[in-house]
């Protein structure tokens, strides 16, 4: 059914998450893998804004961004590789752009039949804060989004683990 899936990454539990479904999801539809990595330009010029900074400085923050693209799409080919799926690693630029129109960008240029994309499922003033790249992605995308959640860290659990357990209900015509 699918031929080329597109996986959003970005290094976090959540893109991780991502991953090892599109991975999976890869092994399983005999289909292509395409990592993709987007480099927020926009990350550059907002960490400077109102400041005076040498250019040296930018480059150097630009040419990290790069470094960690690449090392993220690395991490993820090998894990791709190791698991038997077939993985072509992305990495591109905003350009002026948002993220989420850069990965729309991408799946249309690769033909992707699927995007994946890890969320760390934020709600509320979090979100409106933060914004949601995969929420852009689901709103505009002309193929199927699998949105993955990222598991809750431990800490979370544990405190979840030791509030009351909700109220058992009873079936219809029970005693």
């Amino acid at each position: 059914m699918f031929k080329r899936i597109l996986v959003a990454l970005d290094g976090s539990a959540a893109s991780n998450a991502g991953l090892k479904s599109a991975i999976q999801l890869a092994i399983d539809q005999q289909a292509t893998l395409l990592a993709l990595h987007v480099v927020d330009n926009a990350a550059v010029a907002m960490s400077f804004e109102g400041a005076y900074v040498p250019t040296g400085d930018v480059d150097s923050l630009y040419k990290g961004l790069l470094e960690r693209g690449r090392a993220t799409l690395a991490k993820a080919e090998t894990a791709a590789r190791n698991a038997g799926a077939d993985v072509k690693p992305l990495l591109v630029e905003t350009r002026g752009q948002t993220v989420a129109h850069a990965i729309l960008g991408q799946a249309q240029k690769t033909k992707a039949d699927l995007i994946v994309l890890g969320t760390h499922g934020r709600r509320g003033l979090s979100r409106v804060l933060m914004g949601s790249d995969a929420e852009a992605v689901v709103r505009e995308a002309r193929v199927p989004v699998l949105l993955v959640r990222a598991r809750e860290r431990k800490a979370r659990k544990a405190g979840a683990a030791a509030k009351p357990a909700a109220p058992a209900t009873r079936s219809r015509g029970a005693a």
